[in-house]
């Protein structure tokens, strides 16, 4: 069992909600970089950092780019040029904003991915299943969950059987899209065919379900937990208040 499966899910999300929320109120760089790198000791100790750098790097690259397009080369106010190129320039105005705003977006991917990565998405459901909240919740998030990996094996089955029949197997940009365009028709009718005898199962069975149902599943929880999760939430909703209540009350 992995180590993160001692973890309640609800108290990795409330922690997680917790530190976005205060980070981004604070927006202070350190603070960013702290955060972020807090979270790849964490992943060192689940063992997924390599995981958790490559998908982090493919968002926040385009991201950062982005910004400093934006930012960087089109000044609001007037700054020294950090470098320039012909027409354009980046000034050092822009490139604290593009990178104050990077950061801050940094740090929300970063303990998104951390999330997903550390909580098993059977141990999720289990959790809403258990919690008060009405069973269709813990339906949808389960079927929301699983539906990426399902359809991408029948991508990857759909896309063996058409090589097999050498249809679709062009080269380039026009390959591409002639593949994109072979397996969207099948892979929307095949999904389309589950949800239906999805939905005919599911009202067979009576859902939602009434009475007693027998648990197949614990999820590991304990008071200590419960009280970081109460905390966390405290920390998310006044932690924001307080740390800009100065500001809009003109205090410095």
């Amino acid at each position: 069992m992995p180590r993160s499966n001692k973890l309640h899910p609800f108290t990795i999300l409330a922690i997680a909600v917790a530190v976005v929320t205060m980070t981004t109120a604070a927006s202070q760089w350190w603070l960013s970089c702290a955060v972020i790198g807090l979270c790849f000791l964490i992943t060192g100790w689940a063992g997924h950092t390599k995981k958790l750098a490559l998908l982090s790097g493919a968002m926040l690259l385009p991201t950062f780019l982005s910004l400093l397009l934006i930012h960087g080369l089109i000044p609001r106010v007037p700054s020294p040029a950090v470098a320039q190129w012909g027409p354009l320039r980046v000034t050092v105005h822009g490139l604290e904003v593009a990178l104050s705003l990077g950061l801050r977006t940094a740090v929300l991917v970063v303990v998104g991915l951390l999330c997903g990565l550390l909580i098993d998405k059977h141990q999720l459901v289990a959790a809403i299943d258990l919690s008060p909240v009405p069973p269709q919740v813990g339906y949808l998030l389960a079927a929301t969950l699983f539906l990426l990996p399902q359809m991408t094996e029948k991508q990857r089955q759909i896309g063996e059987a058409q090589t097999l029949r050498n249809a679709g197997i062009g080269t380039g940009l026009t390959g591409w899209f002639q593949r994109v365009r072979l397996r969207a028709v099948p892979l929307v009718l095949t999904s389309m065919q589950d949800a239906q005898d999805r939905a005919v199962h599911l009202s067979a069975r009576g859902f939602p379900a009434t009475g007693v149902r027998t648990r197949l599943r614990e999820v590991p929880d304990t008071s200590v937990q419960r009280g970081i999760r109460w905390a966390a939430v405290i920390c998310a909703v006044l932690g924001p208040v307080m740390i800009l209540a100065p500001t809009w009350f003109g205090i410095n």
